[in-house]
This record gives C-alpha cells, sequence and structure tokens, in this order.
C-alpha cells in the first residue's frame, strides 16, 4: 500500500487531517442531491419525497386572472382559492375569477379586526374592540351565537382565531397568556404568563393554527410557536412582519416585494419576486397567489 507522511492524505488510514473518507462521501452527497433539488425547482428532505406542493419555484412567471376590488380593506383567502374582502363591519366573498358569491355585514360589533377562512366551513370574524366572535358558514350566514370573550374573563382579548374541533383560540393581553375554549366555550387549555415565562415582552399582533401547531407573531420577537396543548415549542426568528400564511410545511409572507418561502423543517428559505413592485399581503393557495395591490387584490397563476 502507498503511504506518504509528508502527505495530509494517508490510502492506509483513508483520513484526510484525521477525518475518516466517509465524511467525505456523505459529504459530497448531500452537496450532489442539493444541487439537484435547486435545478428540479423543488427541495427535498433525506427521503427525497418533495416536501410540500405549496412550495414557490425558484423562478416564477405569474398570469393575472382577475381584480378583486378591495376599498383599502384587509382580505384572507381559504383552500379552495375563495377571497374574503373585509372592511368596517362587511366581509365580502370572491371565487378567484372575481366572481362575488356572498356578503356579511353587522353593525353591532364595531369594525372587523380579522377574519380566519383557514376552515372554509366555518369562519371566524373577530370584532377587538368590543371585543366580540362571531362564527360563520360557507355562505356567511351566522354559524351559533355570538360571545364576547370578557364573559368568560377575559376582556383585553386581542386577538382570536379558529382551532381544531371546532375550538376557539384567545389572546389574554391583560395575563399575557393563549386560552383555548371549545364549542362550548368551556376552557380546554390555559398557558401561563408567557412573557414571565419566556422572559421577554410581548404584543403580539396575529394568531393562527394549523396542523394542530399555533403560530402567534411578535413583530419585534418572531413568530412563537406552540403545540396543541398551548406548550410553548420554539420561535420562528422572523420579525417585522403583521401577518403570513402556513401552506403544507411552508410559511409564506411578503417583505420588500419579496415573496418568502420559509420550510418548516428543514428551516431552509427561498425568496421570488413578488408580481407587482407595491405588493403588500400575499397569500399562495395551490396554484394561485393573491396579492394586496392598492384598492384591490390581484390574483395570479403561478408558473
Amino acid at each position: 500500500m502507498l503511504f506518504k507522511k509528508s502527505s495530509q492524505w494517508s490510502v492506509v488510514s483513508g483520513k484526510w487531517k484525521g477525518l475518516p473518507l466517509s465524511f467525505f462521501i456523505f459529504g459530497a452527497s448531500i452537496l450532489f442531491l442539493a444541487f439537484k433539488s435547486r435545478n428540479n425547482n423543488t427541495l427535498y428532505g433525506t427521503d427525497r419525497i418533495p416536501l410540500t406542493t405549496y412550495h414557490l419555484p425558484l423562478t416564477t412567471a405569474y398570469t393575472l386572472l382577475s381584480k378583486i376590488p378591495s376599498e383599502g380593506g384587509s382580505f384572507t383567502t381559504d383552500n379552495l382559492q375563495n377571497v374574503y374582502v373585509y372592511r368596517g363591519n362587511s366581509i365580502k366573498k370572491y371565487d378567484a375569477r372575481g366572481n362575488m358569491l356572498f356578503n356579511y355585514s353587522d353593525k353591532n360589533y364595531g369594525a372587523i379586526s380579522y377574519v380566519d377562512a383557514n376552515d372554509p366551513l366555518k369562519l371566524l370574524v373577530f370584532f377587538k374592540d368590543f371585543p366580540e366572535v362571531v362564527l360563520l358558514d360557507n355562505t356567511l350566514s351566522v354559524n351559533g351565537n355570538p360571545f364576547n370573550p370578557a364573559d368568560a374573563g377575559f376582556p383585553l382579548t386581542t386577538l382570536a382565531c379558529t382551532s381544531h374541533e371546532n375550538g376557539v383560540w384567545l389572546y389574554d393581553a391583560q395575563n399575557f397568556q393563549l386560552v383555548r375554549m371549545d364549542v362550548n366555550l368551556n376552557i380546554t387549555q390555559k398557558t401561563s404568563n408567557l412573557a414571565q415565562a419566556l422572559e421577554i415582552p410581548l404584543n403580539p399582533n396575529f394568531l393562527m393554527e394549523y396542523n394542530n401547531l399555533v403560530y402567534m407573531n411578535d413583530s419585534v420577537q418572531g413568530i412563537l410557536v406552540f403545540d396543541s396543548y398551548g406548550t410553548y415549542y420554539k420561535t420562528i426568528p422572523i420579525t417585522g412582519l403583521t401577518s403570513f400564511e402556513v401552506r403544507g410545511d411552508d410559511l409564506f409572507y411578503v417583505k420588500k416585494n419579496k415573496v418568502y418561502s420559509f420550510h418548516l423543517k428543514t428551516i431552509m428559505e427561498d425568496a421570488t419576486r413578488a408580481p407587482d413592485t407595491l405588493a403588500g399581503e400575499v397569500r399562495i393557495e395551490k396554484n394561485l397567489l393573491f396579492e394586496k395591490y392598492r384598492d384591490s387584490v390581484r390574483v395570479y397563476d403561478i408558473k
């Protein structure tokens, strides 16, 4: 066998500077898979299964399908590619082609703060000023009795979202805690004071549940993640956001006219240009991208 003392490589030991040959074989394999997945515009896990059908290609072409008037309001979408535009005390539901399907309006509770359409058959409408929670069906008709979190002992509820099995999550700003209530408004989960437990100041501005994980956004601290029991799991260090979307294994958000896709399992992040230079909020449902742009919601097909 060959062995040369002056060389850093030894055929006898199979090492380079003390590292085993298997180390370099493994590293080369990882680089090859990463290069190949990039060429295919698909991220892969170690089992070579595509991570998500929602993942954006690195180079994206957009085809405009429709423009939906928003009149300066906010919007959200559901996984059936419907659009919900809300402004003041009203909501209008559109399909992706811009056809208005249903509308809702209620002057009893002030302005609508947030609409959660993660379950297209049961929408949650949150009025922060009172506060009040109203549940709607897929025709935007009231589904059940509205309820005020103050009646359950949480008068300073600042955020609300739907939860699994017809539950609701609330954020109690007075006690810095997350509270989950079931369909009968019984408290099923309640965290401790999160500001004290995590030793950070908290001022969250967005709350959602997806696949039994709860995401609470703080524009300074990042995105705090909890399990379905309200147990703190981790913080995703993405700051400066007011909203985002989770679909599949990806978290989507827009910043500085770029659409970012943060993969929740691999912690990899890709960015692609937004359709318009003045893009506001962006949401993605399968092959469609929905973009808030000035006084409209623009719907694009993603190529």
